[in-house]
Parts: C-alpha cells; sequence; structure tokens
C-alpha cells in the first residue's frame, strides 16, 4: 500500500514538469518562434520582467517594461548587440588550471613514489 501511495505522488510530481517541457516543444515547432533566452534587457540591461517580449526574426526576447518595445524595434540590432556584450561581460570567467612547472611536478611524483 504505501508504495502504491508513493508511486502515485511520485507520478503527479513528475509528470507536470514532463508535460510542460513536451507542451513547450510543441509550442516551438508550431509556431516557428525560439525563445533568445536572454536575462537581461537588451534596451535598459536590467534584468527581463518575464511579461514583456518582442518577437524578431523568430526569435523572442526578454524586456524589462513595456516602454522598451518601441525603443527595441526602431534599432534591434543595436540592443542585441549590446545584449550580448552584457551578457557576455557577466558570465563567470573559466576556470583555469594551475600552472605547475616541471620540477615541481616531478618532486610531487616523488613525494607519491610515482618516480
Amino acid at each position: 500500500m504505501k508504495k502504491l501511495i508513493v508511486l502515485t505522488l511520485l507520478l503527479l510530481f513528475v509528470m507536470p514538469v514532463t508535460a510542460s517541457k513536451i507542451f513547450a516543444v510543441e509550442e516551438t515547432t508550431q509556431t516557428g518562434i525560439m525563445d533568445a533566452g536572454n536575462k537581461l534587457c537588451p534596451v535598459s540591461g536590467d534584468p527581463v520582467s518575464g511579461n514583456d517580449f518582442v518577437i524578431y526574426q523568430g526569435k523572442r526576447y526578454g524586456l524589462c517594461c513595456p516602454m522598451c518595445k518601441a525603443l527595441f524595434l526602431k534599432e534591434p540590432e543595436k540592443y542585441i548587440a549590446q545584449m550580448e556584450a552584457k551578457e557576455k561581460s557577466s558570465a563567470p570567467p573559466a576556470a583555469v588550471a594551475p600552472v605547475v612547472s616541471e620540477s615541481e611536478e616531478m618532486e610531487r611524483d616523488m613525494e607519491q613514489g610515482d618516480l
């Protein structure tokens, strides 16, 4: 009985998540519009609201407010370039492995008994 209850609860929580992903894919394929996935408004650089969007060349761009739509549509290429530059510069830098000299590596190998 416990297994049945656990299985039922699991299905109740998993199915909506799976179904929403399926419907999102269907919506994209039906309309041909893809979400740009921007987190910053192309016009102001503020975080997107989640309520205001503009569609340009098959992509849906998030905006911070309805007033940015008219500005974006006047010069979309300019604002897209600005947005991409801001998002690129705000991305965390890639991890870089520390540089180990040959002598340090040899010393470490000797301590571990590899030589």
